[in-house]
């Protein structure tokens, strides 16, 4: 084997591998695009559903009665849309209202307590590998939120 040909083969060795590295980078990045992707989405769900929570509750302790703070809950409700296709719209889980008839105890505030929920579905399902009790079934995260705020009266 003469000089000439020992670089030749020496340079394609070197290609070699350069493009084996480049193709394993490249799968990498790709990975770790599409879990970010899934990440993303999943953060701004649980975001998303704990400010429609937070607004709902505001709204519904300026209400003067239970039916009242109702009809303000699904008015904030309907102002907080998902997209429809990753996050579902918020759905008020539960409401109480508890004023004690106008005559709390000492040291006690009548409050409001505001449950909502939503769903939001990762872009990627087919690269959701937790099938724990925290995923749905179709690679979607159900979230929950609670708040409670004190009711305020306006005369």
């Amino acid at each position: 084997m003469t000089q000439k040909q020992s670089r030749a083969n020496k340079f394609r060795t070197e290609r070699a591998h350069v493009l084996i590295e480049l193709s394993c980078s490249c799968f990498l990045l790709l990975v770790f695009t599409i879990l970010t992707a899934d990440i993303g989405v999943l953060i701004y769900g649980a975001e998303f559903n704990d400010r429609a929570c937070r607004d709902a509750a505001r709204a519904a302790a300026q209400g003067q009665d239970a039916q009242q703070s109702t009809q303000l809950i699904r008015a904030i409700l309907k102002a907080h849309q998902g997209d429809g296709n990753y996050i579902t719209a918020p759905i008020l889980q539960r409401l109480v209202y508890n004023d004690y008839g106008g005559n709390p105890p000492a040291q006690t505030a009548p409050f409001v307590s505001v449950t909502t929920s939503t769903v939001a579905r990762a872009p990627f399902a087919p690269l959701v590998f937790f099938h724990g009790p925290v995923f749905l079934e179709n690679g979607s995260f159900s979230f929950s939120q609670t708040y409670t705020f004190p009711i305020v009266k306006t005369k």
